[in-house]
C-alpha cells in the first residue's frame, strides 16, 4: 500500500503536532522520538508513493529517510521548540507529559554510551524552555549536573561530519565537499563588511531558522516539504523556483552565515570563535551575533541553500 504526497505531508503534521503545530482541530496524540513515534514516522517515508514525486520531492524524501540512520533520535526534545510549552498548550495528558520527560532524561543517559552530549546552545535553550513551566522538575535537577559536549557543531557528534555532509547535499542540492563550499563562501565574502542590525532585528527564540523566514518573506510559491524543521517548505525547492534579488548587504549577511554555518559543523569552530568571526564580517549587537549563531548552530546548513542565488 502507498500513500500520496498530500497524505504524507499531512499524517506528518499530526504526528509532529508537538514539534510545529499547525492543525489547531487535530488532538496531540504522540510526543516526539518515542519508539511509537519513529516507528510511524518511518512507516510515512517507506510507504510514500515516490514514482509521482517531482524530483524536489524525491531529494527531501531520500534525505529524510538518511537523517533516520544519524543521532536526532537520542535528543527527544529537539532545542530549537519548547516541546513542553506546545504540549501543555494544547491540552496533552499529564502523565503522557510525565512519562515523556522521564524518557528525555533516559535517552540522553542513553546517548553518553554512543559519545552523544548535548551542546552548550542545547543546554541552555532547554533551560530557559524548563524555567517557564512548573512541570519538569526531574529533567532540571538532571541537566543542571549535565556536562555538555565542548562544541557547539554537528562535528563532534559520532559520524557527525558525514551527517553534516548529508544536510549540504540537500540544501545545497548537490553534493560538494564542505571545504570547497566553505572556500567559496569566503571569496565572496573578501573585503565585505556591513552593518546588518537592521537584517537581525526580526529573530527570536521562537523564530531562529533564518533561512526559512528569509524565503518566507521573498518568495510567493512555498514548495511543500515533509520536514517540520523547515515549516514544512521544501527550501532548495522553493530557492530554484523563487525569483528574488538580495541587496549587497543581505547576499554579505548569508555569506557570513554561511561560513559560521560550516565553520561550526565542518571545522570545529568554538561558539568564541564563530563570534568573532561573524563581528568581523558585520557590525552586530553581541546578542544579535549569539542569536545568529545559536539558529546556525540550530539548523545545520539550511542557509547554503541561498549560495546558488549569490
Amino acid at each position: 500500500m502507498t500513500i500520496s504526497y498530500q497524505s504524507a505531508q499531512q499524517t506528518m503534521q499530526e504526528i509532529n503536532q508537538a514539534l510545529m503545530p499547525k492543525q489547531a482541530d487535530s488532538p496531540f496524540t504522540i510526543l516526539p522520538f518515542t519508539d511509537d513515534y519513529l516507528d510511524r514516522r518511518h512507516m510515512i517515508y517507506q510507504t510514500l508513493d515516490d514514482q509521482v514525486l517531482d524530483k524536489g520531492q524525491l531529494d527531501e524524501l531520500n534525505y529524510l529517510k538518511i537523517q533516520e540512520r544519524y543521532p536526532e533520535r537520542y535528543i527527544m526534545w529537539p532545542a530549537s521548540v519548547n516541546v513542553l510549552k506546545n504540549a501543555l498548550l494544547h491540552g496533552l495528558n499529564d502523565d503522557d507529559i510525565d512519562n515523556w520527560l522521564l524518557n528525555v532524561i533516559a535517552k540522553l543517559e542513553e546517548a553518553k554510551e554512543s559519545k552523544i552530549y548535548l551542546s552548550r546552545i542545547e543546554l541552555s535553550r532547554l533551560n530557559e524552555y524548563l524555567a517557564k513551566q512548573a512541570k519538569g522538575s526531574e529533567l532540571v535537577s538532571y541537566l543542571d549536573t549535565y556536562k555538555p559536549r565542548s562544541g557547539i557543531g554537528l562535528y563532534q557528534l559520532p559520524n557527525g561530519k558525514e551527517w553534516y555532509q548529508s544536510k549540504l547535499n540537500f540544501y545545497y542540492t548537490e553534493a560538494v565537499s564542505p571545504s570547497n563550499l566553505l572556500a567559496q563562501v569566503q571569496h565572496q565574502l573578501a573585503d565585505k563588511f556591513i552593518n546588518s542590525r537592521e537584517y537581525a532585528e526580526h529573530l527570536t527564540e521562537e523564530n531562529s531558522n533564518y533561512a526559512l523566514g528569509m524565503i518566507k518573506t521573498r518568495c510567493q510559491e512555498l514548495k511543500p516539504g515533509l520536514n517540520w524543521l523547515d515549516d514544512y517548505v521544501n527550501l532548495p525547492a522553493t530557492v530554484a523556483n523563487c525569483q528574488f534579488t538580495l541587496t549587497k548587504q543581505e547576499q554579505a549577511l548569508l555569506l557570513a552565515l554561511m561560513e559560521v554555518d560550516l565553520g561550526i559543523h565542518y571545522q570545529g569552530w568554538s561558539l568564541k570563535q564563530a563570534t568573532v568571526t561573524l563581528q568581523s564580517r558585520l557590525k552586530l549587537t553581541e546578542q544579535q551575533a549569539y542569536s545568529l549563531i545559536e539558529g546556525v548552530a540550530l539548523h545545520p546548513a539550511s542557509v547554503i541553500t541561498f549560495l546558488p542565488k549569490i
